[in-house]
């Protein structure tokens, strides 16, 4: 993440919009998820609302990683998505780049549901307009006064793979000028990896030890590029990144010896 705030900063923070067309039409609750980042200090949050009330809050620092998970006012949660619907940054089909080449504020990238459509937009937050940072903020304020998450075993965020990236992941893992893939219904056996590549950048929860052991031995058996905690997944919904991340970090305390690390997880083929 902060590696590429000054790329966008220089290249005059390029407004990126993609487009996914969700694999489960079924009735689902409304949702958005999004990453706000500053540009100025390199630090970064991420915030999930459900048109329900559910909401998540995972905010990290350079010591510590923190969870807050629950319900707030419905109310807050529909007016944010009556600003998402109504933003014309969401719903612009062109890209779009913006002029203000020194921004150091807040960089959005935001995921939400657009008339059936997934969405995504990365832009300035100022760039959304006073009604939608309002709205915003509102949700913000409701979503830091939930508790805190600390029994859950983690996060799977899975990010599509394109360009370059995708060349040089092909380049070293094709046998015969071809990349094997994953099958859709051998992905549908571990329920958190299906729905992270359905939506993707959104944090699915590892509600438990048991959900990461079963993720741990899918990569194992699968032989799939990297490590236990950053994978590549070829599939014949397309090429993703998956990585595992924590759902709660605690401050070394002041005075005490860091705790020893843990032993290497083993790789999968490379």
């Amino acid at each position: 993440m902060r590696n590429r705030l000054p790329l966008l900063a220089a290249a005059g923070c390029v407004l990126l919009l993609a487009a996914f067309r969700p694999y489960n039409q079924g009735a689902k609750a409304k949702a958005a998820w999004m990453t706000v980042s500053s540009i100025k200090t390199g630090q970064a949050f991420y915030l999930e609302v459900a048109q329900d009330g559910k909401a998540v809050l995972r905010e990290e620092t350079a010591k510590t990683v923190l969870t807050r998970r629950g319900s707030i006012k419905p109310q807050v949660v529909k007016d944010f998505f009556r600003e998402i619907d109504n933003s014309e940054i969401v719903n612009s089909q062109n890209v779009k780049e913006s002029k203000m080449v020194f921004y150091r504020g807040d960089m959005l990238e935001l995921s939400a549901y657009i008339s059936g459509e997934l969405k995504r937009v990365e832009a300035p937050l100022n760039n959304f307009g006073e009604a939608f940072s309002y709205a915003f903020g509102e949700v913000r304020k409701a979503v830091t006064a939930l508790p805190e998450e600390k029994a859950m075993a983690g996060f799977l965020r899975a990010v599509p793979v394109e360009g370059e990236e995708l060349e040089l992941f092909r380049s070293k893992t094709a046998v015969d000028g071809e990349v094997k893939n994953v099958e859709t219904a051998v992905i549908n056996k571990v329920k958190p990896l299906m729905a992270a590549i359905k939506e993707p950048h959104r944090l699915v929860p590892l509600e438990k030890a048991e959900d990461l052991k079963v993720l741990q031995e899918f990569v194992t058996s699968k032989r799939l590029q990297g490590l236990m905690t950053q994978f590549y997944l070829p599939s014949t919904r397309g090429t993703f990144r998956c990585e595992v991340v924590t759902a709660a970090r605690a401050a070394a305390a002041a005075g005490k010896k860091p705790a020893a690390a843990p032993a290497p997880a083993k790789r999968g083929r490379r």
